[in-house]
Order: structure tokens, then sequence, then C-alpha cells
């Protein structure tokens, strides 16, 4: 017995598993899978290359950022929710264990020993020792425990795929974050290389002036732009802490403990390839998916335990007894034991018609289940569109964004240029200078939604966890 109870989990499925095997009848239905879904053979949005679907598993590796990939470790490692997860796998384990113990004998000891005097108040007394022990065995005629045991199991299996939907949007919200760091350490950097270059036209406006070649207005609309951009840098800063603290909460650990290092630009700037797959792909990925699958069997299985209810109960009884005078010596003597088999039937004959109803009541519950399965599916392809919709727009607005940044640029440098030389006024200044910063500005916002929506794509596809991943949780 204790043997049972303290298995291992591999073992302990295989043993309830076979049990559920054994040639006996079961009644209630048998799950036959999950409803076929009627889902397109492709997806609606052009999609970008694939490349080996496997890699879904570590997409983070795709992105080449080790200080990334360090974050998703400690994340998964601390993370309260992860750790949750590995705790509510462990009692559907326990769970499955106690569903598989209703298939044992059950077994019980006792013992006694009582002192009376001889006879009224004397001061002689006498003793009286018992021992006993008994056994009882309910026989799974009609498979309602094994019924059990197969919902305690998939009960398992959907605790496990709910532990990887955890994983797999904590994954996703820990990229989600970093990148945000990096989107506002972008901003910061831009804000202060444009400071330094609008310093730079204030000086020139303050030499042309001193000369007379400039009027007050230049000199103040120079202040302003200064003034203007600096205005900006404390929220910028405050961006890129609230990122860190959203990290930190994240990692489970606090804001001073988070400490992150810029990358380069070729790291932070690269576009991962998309291992979408097709969209049958899906049922066999997302965590989501899976676990509204199992819930299904589980009330499955269920409508089987109400059903078996209807039915007799048969038990074998067994018991010992042996008991003995002051000497306990004597306790196993002839004729001081005795024994007793048995055998018992229980059948319910009237409970105001409670057990019908359970049963309708677990055929509503599969009904409901099957429901929110297929709805469960359409959200998840639903989630997959939208996301590549918002990535095949990123892609088409990248390049323009890049060439909108080296013209702006290109047309600051040149106005500032003709400016010095008398050639244009400081409006016109002022103007291309502006726009340079809002195209750097509007390149970084959306390579930042880029790779924000590709992290999110990971997650909707069901990246980022195998079951080997899941089960190692409970061994912690």
């Amino acid at each position: 017995m204790n043997n049972f109870f303290s298995m291992k989990r591999p073992i302990l499925i295989s043993c309830l598993s076979g049990v559920l095997l054994l040639p006996a009848c079961m009644v209630g239905p048998d799950f036959k899978g999950a409803p076929q879904q009627d889902l397109p053979a492709s997806w609606a949005t052009a999609v970008p290359p694939a490349v080996d679907k496997d890699a879904l598993t570590h997409w983070w590796q795709l992105f080449g950022d080790n200080q990334l990939e360090s974050l998703l470790e400690q994340a998964v490692n601390n993370n309260p929710d992860m750790v949750a997860a590995a705790l509510r796998i462990k009692e559907a384990e326990s769970s499955a264990r106690i569903a598989g113990a209703a298939l044992l004998p059950s077994a019980s000891a006792s013992g006694s020993q009582s002192t009376a005097p001889s006879s009224g108040f004397s001061s002689t007394s006498h003793g009286k020792w018992g021992l006993g022990a008994s056994a009882s065995w309910e026989l799974d005629i009609f498979g309602g425990n094994r019924r059990s045991i197969e919902a305690a199991l998939a009960n398992l299996r959907s605790t496990e795929a709910s532990a990887a939907a955890v994983r797999t949007a904590l994954l996703a919200n820990v990229a989600s974050a970093y990148f945000d760091w990096i989107a506002a350490e972008e901003q910061l950097r831009i804000a202060k290389e444009q400071l330094d270059y609008q310093q730079h036209t204030y000086e020139i406006v303050v030499q042309r002036q001193s000369v007379g070649f400039a009027a007050d207005l230049d000199l103040e609309q120079a202040k302003a732009q200064i003034a203007s951009t600096k205005s900006t840098i404390p929220a910028m800063e405050a961006a890129r802490q609230n990122a860190r603290n959203q990290l930190a909460i994240y990692l489970g650990s606090y804001l001073d403990r988070v400490k992150l290092s810029m990358p380069s630009a070729d790291v932070y700037n690269k576009i991962p390839s998309v291992p979408t797959g097709l969209p049958s792909d899906l049922l066999r990925r997302r965590p989501d998916i899976i676990q509204a699958e199992e819930d299904l069997h589980a009330a499955t299985a269920n409508v089987g335990v109400a059903v078996a209810d209807l039915f007799p109960k048969f038990s074998l009884t067994g018991s010992v007894n042996t008991s003995a005078g002051s000497d306990f010596a004597g306790m196993f003597s002839s004729g001081k034991s005795s024994w007793a088999l048995g055998g018992g039937v229980n059948q319910s004959i009237f409970q105001g018609g409670a057990l019908w109803e359970r049963v309708r009541q677990q055929k509503t519950a599969t009904q409901r289940s099957a429901e929110s399965y297929r709805k469960t599916v359409v959200v998840a392809m639903s989630e997959v569109e939208s996301c590549l919709i918002n990535y095949a727009q990123v892609m088409q607005q990248l390049p323009l964004y890049e060439e909108a940044r080296r013209a702006n640029r290109e047309a600051a440098r040149i106005s500032l240029k003709l400016y010095t030389a008398g050639m244009t006024d400081f409006l016109n200044v002022a103007s291309a200078q502006q726009s340079w910063l809002s195209s750097e500005e509007r390149l970084v916002s959306a390579r930042q939604s880029l790779r924000q929506n590709m992290a999110n794509l990971y997650k909707v596809l069901g990246g980022g966890w195998d079951a080997s991943r899941v089960q190692a949780l409970s061994k912690r």
C-alpha cells in the first residue's frame, strides 16, 4: 500500500491506465476524442516563411539574445504563478492516487484492554484483552471506480495543460516587458541624440545672431525646440523603469535586482521567422485546446461514474477476532479466536430520482464541455489570424519607416546647411528636425510593435513548452 501511494508519476500513470484496460464491464460512454472541427486548410492571411516547427518549443532562441534567454529561465524558475502551477499538478497526482485506491481492499485493526473489580467494590480485579482485524473489498463490477480513475487521469492531463498555458503566457509576457525596456532605451537614446543636434543648431543660431544674420525669433524657436525635447526625457526614463519593474514581477524578484544591459543593434533589430504551420497543428500545440479536450474527457468519464451508481454494489468482507483474560499470553489459545468471511450487495431503491438526475447532470456537463472546446478552438484560430494580420501590416510599414527616417535625416542636414549659408529661414530647419525626430520615433515604435507581435504570435501558436518540461514541474 505504501509503495502505491509513493510511486513516481510515470509508474502511477502506467498502473492506473492499465487498470482501465481490465476486461470487465464499464458502464457509461467511452471517450472517442474531441469533436472534429471544420478548420480551414490554411491561414487567411499570407504568412511569413516558416522554419522548423520544433523551433516553437524554444522560440526565444530565434532572437539570438542571450540576455532574453537568461530572463526567461529566471522567470520559469522563480515566478509565483509557475510555482503554483507545479503545486496544482502535484494536487492532481494525489487525486489520481486517491481514485486508484478505491480499487484496492481496505483493512483495519483494533485492540482493547479493560480492567474491572471481581465483585462490587472488591480490592481484587480481573482484566480482559481483545484484538481484531477486518478487511473489505468493493468489487468494481460495473466500472464506477475505473471511470473515476479515468476522470482523475484526464484532470491530471488538464492540469498539466493548464501549467503549459501559464508557461507560454509567462514567456511571452517576459519577452514583451523586455522589448518594452529596449524600446524605452532606444527612445531615450534618440531623444538625447536629437538634443545634442538641436544644441548644435542653437549655437549656430547664436553665432548668426551675433553678426546680425539671425532674428530673435530664430533664437527663441531654437530654445523652444530644445525645451520641448528635454520635456520628453523624464517620461521616457519612467517608461524604462516601469518596464524593469514589470520584469521584476514576472521574475518573482524586485526592481533593484533586475540588471539589464542594452543588446547590440543587430540583436534587437533582428526579425526571426515564424513557424506557423497549418491550422490543424493548433489542436496539438495550444495548451488551452489540449486542456479543453481533457476537460471534455473527464466530463465524459464522470457520466460513467453516475451511471454506475444506478447498479448494485458488491463487496467482500472478512474479520478475525481474539480475546483473553488477564493473561495476555492466552490471547491466541484455542477457543479464544473467531473469524468470519462474507459478501454483500447494496442496491439503492429510492432516492427521489437523485441518481437519474445526476446522470442527466453529467451528460449536460459533457455537452457544455464540448461547446467550451469548440469555443476554445475558434478563439485560438482568431488570435493567430489577428497576430498574422498585425505582423503583415508592420512588415509592410517597416521599410517605409526606414526610408522616411533616412530622407528626414538628410532633409535636416540640408536645411541646416542652407540656413548656415543664409539660403533659408529657421522655420524650415526646425520643421525638418522635428520631422526627423518623429520618423526616428515611429521607426522605434514600429520595431517595438513587431517584436511585441512576434512574442504574442509565438504564444498564440502554442510555443514555449513540451510535455517533458511541464511534467518536470511536479518534481520540484
